[in-house]
């Protein structure tokens, strides 16, 4: 009859009716039935029920205290798991007994791994040690896990190079251990490690490659990746979802898409597989593939959590996609309860960038939980819609909160002052900068050589520019852009020579700044020669900013039918600053026929624009042609156009000395 019971369990049947069965049966004296119920009752799990016939059972041997503590200890009840070994040890109810088997003191480890108690590890690593069953596989990878997912990892090695004998358990914690800590060094030796496990043919497991996955995630590691990936192939490793989902997430940070996309027409997908895609598309930019991959998730009714919604979010930014992103904004508030702080930051940022501002503070003054992110989105927000005055204001406001400032705050001040050409509030930033320690920040040197530039201190600029360790094409167009816009176009084109020979790359701002250098300069024909360089040499496709710059050089110099010729040449339509260019030109020139031309343009794009009306009468007056000025000036009424007011930067210093006061408290 006990075996009977005991097959009714091993079969599935619920321990309470087998329970009941065997009370009415009076089986219940049975020790191996009962220690068949305890473990049918923790698998499920029922701990108070498992408890209470414990301390029913009349006799108990080492089985039934190791169900009863590993179960515990699996199911996060610690202290109980702890206070049931100590009654163990001193053999409480039932007489004194041998010794702990590695099964308890294995359960105990696995217990603190999962409860994070080094404490408590390691009085179990030295109950291991007293009672000698630390040299027992499942034991030592036991201890690995604990003190690496303690945090340990010079512990967790010490336990991983003393085991005699490592399964693949353990080499798969010790792996983890190296992974998850994040240094470059640790995630080097875990690359060594597993080209051991491999040598020492220890075949990895799918978790193993899991975890090895992770450390390849810059796309010069892309070769090493495609290795494991063969390796596990020939291996005859499965790819189930968890392992399709972490190869997804490496090809994507490596910039294997074409293995993303082979990958997920081989795996069977799940929730998790298919966030991983979505994140790997987003990552390198293919984002209608991304927002594909979501409307797939929402057809299919998979569960959707709020790290997809976030990089979701992080796509529509990326697409200027504003009514796309207010969609994604609508579906997360109906489909969660409450929004974390993460989605609401990325929410914050793709209403910036794509220019609704006052949609991204709505969303900021309605967040319960704001953190420096937030704070730090919302004023990034602010600079990138030339907010400068607002970015100022909002920067004072974190200081008198007692916020600190990030690296992207510091920047984004920075830019502001530049803007704004509020030399006094950059040098206050700047000294804030050096009592931080981030001045050697490149993004930060980035900034200073720009506001210094703009504010007319261009030794500053120099200066800074040349101390800087780590120059990247930003450093270089920070500087060459700002001789451009004032008055240095000579040094600015000496700065490109300079480039050329460090040997560093050129990019789409590089050639406008140069552009802009030789059509004030009159230099057409070098102005000719860096445009076909940059379509030539660099492989650089020119964009509307170039072709400004080009019609600006041809229409200075008087080469109007080249500047024409130029316009209907481009592979898109004008903007209206390319004709606004020509117009200019045109006034100075006085080109009448090739103005009006140029001003109808600008109607047509911009009706309420009141400047070509103005352009035109002045381009008509220097010609003496003054029934055409008093037309225009009738049309110019007729239309209702008014110039808008003019504004200054008056209040500028007023505003620095009121950051200083808040930069002065904020130090004290």
């Amino acid at each position: 009859m006990h075996d009977h019971l005991a097959a009714l369990l091993r079969s599935g049947r619920r321990g309470h009716s087998v329970h009941g069965a065997a009370i009415k049966l009076g089986c219940i004296a049975s020790t191996f039935l009962c220690n068949n119920i305890l473990l049918s009752y923790l698998r499920h799990p029922v701990h108070v029920d498992a408890r209470r016939l414990f301390d029913e059972m009349p006799r108990r041997n080492l089985m039934s205290w190791s169900v009863l503590i590993s179960g515990s200890a699996r199911l996060g009840a610690l202290s109980e798991a702890f206070a049931l070994f100590s009654d163990m040890l001193r053999g409480a109810g039932w007489g004194n007994w041998d010794r702990p088997d590695s099964f308890v003191l294995g359960a105990l480890a696995a217990g603190c791994a999962h409860a994070r108690g080094i404490a408590a590890g390691v009085q179990v690593h030295a109950c291991t040690v007293k009672f000698g069953v630390e040299v027992d596989e499942s034991v030592a990878a036991a201890l690995v896990d604990m003190y690496a997912k303690c945090g340990r990892v010079d512990s967790s090695w010490r336990a991983f190079t003393l085991a005699p004998q490592r399964s693949v358990v353990s080499w798969t914690s010790m792996i983890a251990c190296l992974v998850n800590h994040g240094s470059s060094g640790y995630q080097d030796t875990a690359l060594v490690l597993f080209k051991k496990m491999l040598v020492l043919k220890v075949w990895p497991t799918n978790a193993t490659f899991s975890c090895i996955l992770k450390v390849l995630d810059v796309p010069e590691l892309l070769p090493a990746g495609m290795q494991v990936h063969g390796c596990l192939l020939k291996m005859g490793t499965e790819v189930d979802t968890a392992l399709g989902s972490a190869l997804m997430t490496m090809y994507g940070r490596c910039g294997g898409v074409d293995e993303i996309a082979r990958l997920a027409c081989r795996i069977r997908h799940d929730s998790v597989s298919r966030t991983s895609l979505l994140g790997a598309y987003a990552r390198n930019g293919y984002n209608v593939e991304a927002v594909g991959v979501f409307r797939e998730m929402v057809t299919e009714n998979m569960a959707i959590d709020q790290a997809a919604m976030t990089t979701l979010l992080q796509v529509c930014s990326s697409m200027g996609r504003l009514k796309m992103a207010r969609e994604v904004h609508c579906y997360a508030l109906k489909t969660f309860f409450k929004l974390d702080t993460l989605l609401l930051n990325a929410t914050i940022t793709v209403y910036s960038r794509c220019g609704d501002i006052t949609g991204a503070e709505m969303v900021f003054n309605l967040m319960g939980k704001k953190d420096i992110i937030s704070w730090t989105a919302l004023l990034t927000g602010y600079a990138q819609n030339g907010l400068a005055q607002e970015v100022l204001l909002f920067f004072r406001e974190m200081l008198r909160r007692g916020l600190g400032s990030p690296v992207f705050c510091i920047t984004g001040v920075l830019r502001a002052c530049s803007t704004t050409t509020n030399l006094a509030a950059g040098l206050q930033i700047h000294s804030r900068a050096l009592k931080l320690g981030i001045d050697d920040d490149t993004s930060v040197q980035n900034a200073l050589v720009t506001l210094y530039a703009s504010c007319g201190s261009v030794q500053i600029a120099w200066k800074i520019f040349n101390s800087m360790s780590n120059r990247g094409i930003i450093s270089w167009n920070s500087l060459l852009t700002s001789f451009s816009q004032h008055g240095n176009e000579v040094a600015a084109i000496q700065l490109f020579d300079m480039m050329q020979e460090a040997g560093v790359c050129p990019d789409d701002f590089t050639f406008a700044g140069l552009l802009s250098s030789c059509s004030r300069m009159g230099h057409v024909t070098q102005g000719c020669v860096y445009f076909k360089q940059m379509k030539e040499k660099y492989n650089l496709q020119p964009k509307m900013v170039h072709y400004t710059c080009m019609v600006d050089l041809f229409s200075r110099a008087g080469r109007f039918s080249d500047a024409m010729d130029l316009i209907d040449a481009m592979p898109c339509e004008p903007d209206e600053i390319v004709w606004e260019a020509l117009l200019a030109s045109c006034k100075v020139h006085g080109n009448v026929e090739l103005g009006r031309i140029a001003a109808r343009k600008i109607l047509e794009i911009r009706p309420e624009d009141p400047s070509p009306y103005i352009i035109l009468s002045s381009i008509h007056a220097s010609v003496d042609m003054w029934d055409e000025k008093a037309w225009n000036r009738i049309v110019f009424d007729t239309q209702r156009a008014r110039k808008d007011t003019g504004s200054s930067w008056i209040g500028a210093q007023e505003l620095s000395e009121n950051i200083f006061d808040t930069l002065q408290v904020g130090v004290t």
